[in-house]
């Protein structure tokens, strides 16, 4: 039996982080919530993440300076980032941080879970 792909879903909004949990549990995904920034980098020092699901936009600390930290701190497991707003220099800016990809809100669950999987074969 193949090992759980463990997960952490950042969101300010505590139903889309359910969502995203109750979505990729079904996929057998061991998943793990945060809901901003600050959170989200205390538990990736904690644990390794195969994925990281990453709003953009958040208190405290936003997406793209989260994503900053993981990749100074040699961190940075596959990253999505999701944001509400479909904006093309913020996606670049992610893309080259490091992010595997940028998709916008709202997404269908059968896209989101497509580019989770081309993210992880991706290496």
């Amino acid at each position: 039996m193949k090992p759980h792909l463990k997960m952490l879903c950042v969101d300010d909004n505590a139903d889309l982080r359910q969502g995203l949990k109750d979505q990729f549990t079904y996929e057998d995904f061991d998943v793990d919530l945060a809901e901003d920034g600050e959170v989200a980098l205390q538990m990736i020092k904690k644990n390794q993440y195969d994925i990281i699901l990453l709003d953009v936009k958040m208190p405290k600390k936003d997406g793209i300076t989260v994503l900053k930290e993981m990749k100074e701190n040699n961190r940075l497991p596959h990253v999505i980032m999701l944001s509400a707003v479909n904006d093309v220099p913020t996606a670049i800016e992610c893309v080259k941080l490091g992010a595997k990809d940028f998709i916008s809100k709202p997404y269908e669950p059968e896209e989101l879970l497509h580019v989770v999987i081309k993210a992880l074969g991706s290496g």
